[in-house]
């Protein structure tokens, strides 16, 4: 129930900075970009992305990958289809001016902040996002705060690369992916010391 939670204000953020158009999450900014290149939609590559993120796992951890990381697709399916279903649903917005944008993106910094800390807190199946980036640490025996940046920093330069040659533009990667990737975790943080009761509840029932 937990990670469901999670998932839906993930996806509810994500769908809310795509409509935005200022830029998504550092995890989404390869879909976002990607979507805008081809016919598929955010949630649907979304869903390919998390696949090679496994296979990507497979590579760095060899022998020490699990095939149980598998079930990390799982969420990553839902999650790309509520990705899509909250784009539909959040469609008729007036995110016609630069104003309405900016308010929307944080807004949606706020929402994915909320999802992040039940993802975290639910103690469950990792997202692909977070499976790649524990994979590195293990195999570099690097901390996980540590490697999650610089994963996330990896995907931002490559959808940077994806948006120049392939959109002529920073189209799909603007000022919001670098709030989203300033703010989102200090944000989580904030929250885990502002619940604190609340974050045990949750681990209870994790």
């Amino acid at each position: 129930m937990t990670l469901a939670c999670g998932l839906t204000l993930m996806a509810m953020a994500v769908a809310l900075s795509k409509l935005a158009g200022l830029g998504t999450s550092p995890i989404s900014s390869i879909p976002n970009v990607v979507s805008l290149m081809t016919p598929l939609t955010i949630g649907q590559v979304t869903m390919v992305f998390m696949v090679i993120l496994i296979l990507l796992e497979m590579l760095i951890l060899r022998r020490e990958f699990s095939w149980w990381a598998w079930l990390q697709l799982v969420p990553s399916v839902i999650f790309g289809a509520l990705i899509d279903t909250f784009t539909r649903w959040l469609a008729w917005l007036p995110l016609h001016n630069y104003a309405a944008q900016l308010t929307a993106t944080i807004v949606s910094i706020v929402i994915l902040a909320w999802g992040v800390y039940f993802e975290v807190n639910s103690r469950t199946i990792l997202m692909a996002g977070e499976g790649i980036a524990t994979a590195v640490a293990v195999a570099t025996k690097r901390k996980f705060p540590v490697v999650k940046v610089w994963c996330d920093a990896t995907m931002v330069v490559v959808a940077v690369i994806l948006a120049v040659f392939g959109l002529h533009g920073l189209v799909g990667v603007r000022e919001g992916t670098i709030l989203s990737a300033l703010i989102t975790g200090r944000l989580v943080n904030l929250y885990t010391e502002m619940t604190p009761n609340f974050t045990i509840w949750l681990h209870e029932r994790a």
